[in-house]
This record gives structure tokens, sequence and C-alpha cells, in this order.
């Protein structure tokens, strides 16, 4: 038995920790960290007149509370950074996840690093740059690169005894063809230096190595080479004129700025590299943020440095965070050095923190403009299929499923999941049929379902499958919504179900549940909001089966041999060429080959001899 918001209260400690609201529903819809949780807790729940129309509108929705101690307030910091990312509160300030924003990576692991533009940052050696907020400008950036320090984007494996013809990309002066052997190892070595050190803003020292490498080449009357790397001077020179200076020394620092109004909460990031103004990113916080100016500015300052590698040695703030001293440990640590905390109130460093506010406050104007107004239209239509369904509720949570088959082969489903209207990618799932093994629509649909749902009974902590829709859509007739609603029932579950239908030449939409049958086309805006939620359950139910016809069509014999894996697959190919050529290799040939030996040999010669033709 839970208890009340009351007995919570009466029972919170002089300790630090992180304390957690919840809805009528059960759902976290605010995380907070504290110093001394009884203090801080305790002051939502005070009535005074002065508390602002966010705070009351959150402790409204309060139904219980909960905490968890920790033993020190850097301890809080980090619990409540990563219940916000699992949480995803509704009224917590919370930055958009790393995987929305593309980075620059060069693989320095490799022996000949290769540069390219990802999402997702890794732990795997590689050196990553950016955040960028657009991938027009993180493009320029990298083509930039490549034509000052011409690295590869290629795959190949390269390896000085085989050199191989280079690629357009060499002729166009894009890579220095590592793979042809016109470039020794070490001198691309200095070259990706040069690029990384580019890309942190440390331009000067780009400059002083070209010219040492310049020189070195022209003392070894190596003119080609020397004039090559001139011409990368100058272009370097040429960037950087084009660069405001804000210091004369050559000082790294982020200066972050945030904008507030009523309802809605925006921050941007200067970025300062060797005293000049390299780089600025804005985002949008989501969440009302019933938080003071110093609890924000602690969330966003975590969150940043959470999703990004690189982090400086001085960051200046707009507002005095709560926990600046905690900040600066967890960042320093982060970074391998000191990082200074500062809440500048005059001269450059002051000048520099408006002109970020500026800029959090053009972005926050911006979003009022383009997606308020989206957010805007996407309740209208929710609301008028909240009405045309006759549903209790606007169906702020809808998932849609499709079945996709080639014949008795490749059965899979998708499920998209939109929220207040608009795709949620990261919420997709795909299905492979395991219990249906022949094509049976139907049946598909309701191993799909017994399989979604039953991770949610089970109590699944995975995003997706943690909570329940409001609105249920499966693409097909009263056929699949009655096989939809069989799952449902058996299940103890009560969710609106209808079907995405259509006629024999697609021209008409509707939406059945056999006992209504909705005629889209006389309203636009709810046609073309279904449409686009089947067309994207189509689309992705039909992307697996591809990519499953696909990986059977290239499967190799050697796939069905058992104890051959991919790497010893790839080893046996590499030596023999073909599956043809292992057949015809002796007992010995094959077992000399790196990881199989003569057990393994003898099996991969039975089997491959029992496929033979």
């Amino acid at each position: 038995m839970k208890a009340t918001i009351e007995e919570t209260l009466k029972s919170l400690p002089d300790a630090p920790g992180v304390y957690i609201m919840r809805d009528q529903a059960n759902k976290v819809i605010y995380v907070g960290k504290a110093k001394v949780l009884k203090n801080r807790v305790k002051s939502y729940f005070q009535h005074r007149e002065d508390r602002d129309v966010k705070t009351a509108t959150l402790v409204a929705n309060v139904e219980s509370l909960e905490y968890i101690v920790t033993r020190t307030e850097e301890e809080a910091l980090i619990l409540e950074n990563t219940l916000i990312k699992k949480y995803k509160p509704k009224y917590n300030i919370l930055l958009k996840d790393d995987k929305t924003y593309p980075h620059i990576r060069i693989s320095v692991q490799e022996d000949y690093p290769r540069i390219e533009i990802v999402r997702k940052i890794q732990q795997d050696g590689a050196r990553y740059f950016g955040t960028y907020v657009r991938v027009g400008a993180v493009r320029e950036t990298v083509e930039l690169i490549r034509r000052l320090f011409p690295i590869r984007t290629c795959k190949r494996n390269i390896s000085p005894d085989k050199k191989q013809r280079p690629c357009l990309y060499y002729h166009i002066g894009l890579c220095s063809a590592p793979c042809s052997g016109n470039i020794s190892k070490q001198e691309y070595g200095r070259m990706v230096q040069n690029a990384c050190a580019f890309l942190e803003g440390r331009q000067e020292e780009v400059i002083k190595k070209l010219e040492e490498e310049m020189q070195r080449y022209a003392d070894d009357l190596k003119f080609e080479k020397a004039a090559v790397i001139r011409d990368r001077l100058r272009s370097v020179n040429e960037l950087l004129k084009k660069q405001v200076v804000y210091f004369t020394r050559d000082e790294d620092r982020d200066v972050i700025g945030l904008y507030f109004d009523d309802w809605h909460c925006a921050a941007s990031v200067l970025s300062i590299r060797s005293g000049r103004l390299v780089g600025k990113r804005s985002y949008v916080l989501e969440g009302m943020g019933a938080s003071s100016r110093g609890a924000v500015m602690d969330s966003f300052v975590i969150q940043y440095y959470d999703a990004n590698p690189e982090v400086p040695r001085e960051i200046a703030l707009q507002y005095e965070p709560e926990s600046a001293e905690v900040l600066s440990e967890i960042l320093s640590r982060k970074r391998g050095g000191k990082v200074s905390i500062l809440v500048p109130k005059r001269g450059v460093k002051a000048e520099l923190v408006e002109m970020a506010e500026q800029n959090a406050r053009e972005e926050l104007e911006l979003y009022r403009r383009t997606v308020l107004i989206r957010n805007a239209q996407s309740r209208e239509v929710l609301e008028k299929l909240r009405s045309l369904l006759n549903l209790e509720k606007v169906p702020q949570a809808i998932e849609a499923y499709d079945i996709s088959n080639t014949g008795d082969t490749e059965i899979v489903a998708s499920m998209v999941v939109f929220r207040e209207g608009r795709a949620e990618h990261s919420l997709y799932r795909r299905f492979k049929m395991k219990a249906v093994t022949m094509q049976n629509d139907y049946a598909s649909m309701q191993e799909t379902l017994l399989r979604r749902f039953g991770r949610y009974l089970d109590g699944s902590e995975d995003e997706a499958f943690g909570t329940l829709p409001d609105l249920l859509l499966v693409d097909g007739g009263v056929g699949h919504v009655s096989a939809a609603r069989e799952v449902l029932d058996d299940l103890g579950l009560e969710i609106p179900v209808w079907g995405m239908a259509k006629d024999d030449r697609h021209r008409s939409h509707r939406l059945v549940n056999g006992e209504a049958s909705i005629d889209l086309n006389r309203d636009q805006e709810i046609l073309r909001f279904i449409a686009s939620i089947q067309n994207e359950a189509h689309r992705y139910a039909l992307q697996y089966n591809r990519h499953l016809r696909k990986k059977r069509h290239q499967q190799s014999e050697l796939d069905l041999v058992p104890g051959i894996g991919e790497a010893k697959k790839r080893a046996l190919l590499r030596a023999f060429g073909s599956v043809k050529r292992i057949r015809e290799a002796s007992l010995e040939e094959i077992s000399a080959v790196k990881g199989i030996g003569p057990k393994l040999a003898l099996i991969i010669k039975e089997r491959l001899k029992g496929n033979g033709h």
C-alpha cells in the first residue's frame, strides 16, 4: 500500500537525494534533486501566494510522491539526470536525445582513420566532434575538412602490401588515397591530427604544424609536397580572417544563455576555441520547467555535456547553478582536467552571455512561430478524431500495426507510434513471427499484439512497451479488428481498436471497427493524418520484410555449418575466395585456416559435400 503525500512529507529526511512525483495514472511527471530533501520537497506543498503558475500546475497534478536518498549532492545530480532520461517527465526541462543531432566522427583508433557523419556516440576509441544542430552545417564542415586535410571516407581495408586503385575522391582532391600508397602512414597520421585540432578550434596550432611541415619538405627538396602544404595554409588563413576574435589569448570556453517565457525555455551555447567564436548550438528545452533558474541551469548543463564529448576548461553561465561545485567536479573528471564554472557580471564574458541569451530568445521565437503552431494544429486534429470515433479522451498516444510477408516466409509486423500527432521514430518496433509459420494476417496480428502487450504486463522497461496507447489502429478491415480485440480481451486490456481500410482502388479511406464505418474523405485533415499513419506502418513493415529477404538471398552455404560464425566464415572466404574452392580443398588446407582446426574442417567438408551440385 502506497503512502499518502502527507505521510511521505512527514518522513522526508535531512539528507540529499532525488524526489519523484507521479500523477493519477502513476506516470512520472517530475523528477528533482535536493541538497536537503526535507526542505526542498515540502516547499512545493506550502500554500504560498508567490508560487508561480508552472509550479502550481505541477503540484495540482501530483497524486503520489516518493524519494531516493543519496550519499552526496553529486550522486543526487547524476541520479536526477538518469531518471529524467528514463522517464521523460512532462514538467522537467528535457534536452532532446543526442541521437537527434549529427556529430563528426574520426576513427583515430584505425591505422588510416576516416571521417564520417554519425548520430550516435559510442565508446569505440574514435574522436567525436559536435553536436551540430543542422545536418547541412555538418556536411559543409566535413567537406571543408576534406578539402583542407583530405581524409578518406571509405571503408576499404588498407594494407601497405596491397596497393589499390585510387577512387574519384582522390582525383578531385578530397582524399589523399592512402590505399594506393600515395601517402605514408606517418604523413597521413599528421594530417588527421591537424584535422582534429582544427575541429577543436585550435587553428593557430594547426598553422604552426603546417608551417613546420612545409619547411621540412622544402629542406628535403620535396617542393611538390611543400606546395600542397602551402595551399592548405592559405585556405586555413583565409578561413580565420572570417572568424571574430574575442580573446587575444588561446582560451577555450563555452558560454551558455537561457531565455524563458511563461511556459517554455530555450538555451544557446556559444563555443569559443583559441579565443575565436567557432560555433553556436541552440535548443528548445522540452517540458514546462517548474524549477528555479539555477535548477534549470543545473539540468541543462549536466544533460548537455552528457551528450557531448568535448568539455572546455571554462564555462560561463547566465545564472548561478544550484550545484556549481558539483557540476565542476563531474565535468572536470570527464575532461581530465580542471573545469571552471563562472557567472560573469561585466566585461567581454558578460557580453558573450548576453549574446547567448539573445540567441536563445531567437530560438524560442522561432519555436513559437513553427512548432507551437504545428502542435496546435495537431491538437485540433486529435480532438476531431476523438469526436469522430466517440473516444473517452483525446488520443495523445496512437499505435498502428501492419503485417508484411513473402508468402510463407519473412512474415513480419510493424509497430509505429504517434505521440501528440507526431511520429516517434525512437519508439517504433518490429516483430518477426515465431509461432505463425504460414501466411495468415489475422494470426500474425494476434501474435504481434500478444507479444507487445505481454511485454507491458510483464513490466517491461522498454519505453515503447511500458505504457498503453489511447488508440490502436490496424491496417485492414473488420477481420483484423476482431483478431486484435480477441487478444486484448484475453489480456484484460481496454483499448479502442479501429481498422484502417481502403477500397479495391485505394480511393476511399475508412475507419472500421465492426460496429461503425466512417468515411474519411469528407475531412481532409483527418484523412491526411490517418493516411500518414497507415503509410508509415506499411513502410516500416515492408522495409523489414525486404531486409530479411535480402539477408536470406545473401546467405552462404557456410551459414548452415554448425560452429561457423561470421568471423570464421570471413576467414575461410578470405583464404579460399569462394565456397566452391573450399569444397575442393583438402582437409589439411581447411584445418590450416586460423580458428578452424581438424575437427571443424571435417564437419565443413561433410556439410559442403552434402550440399554440392
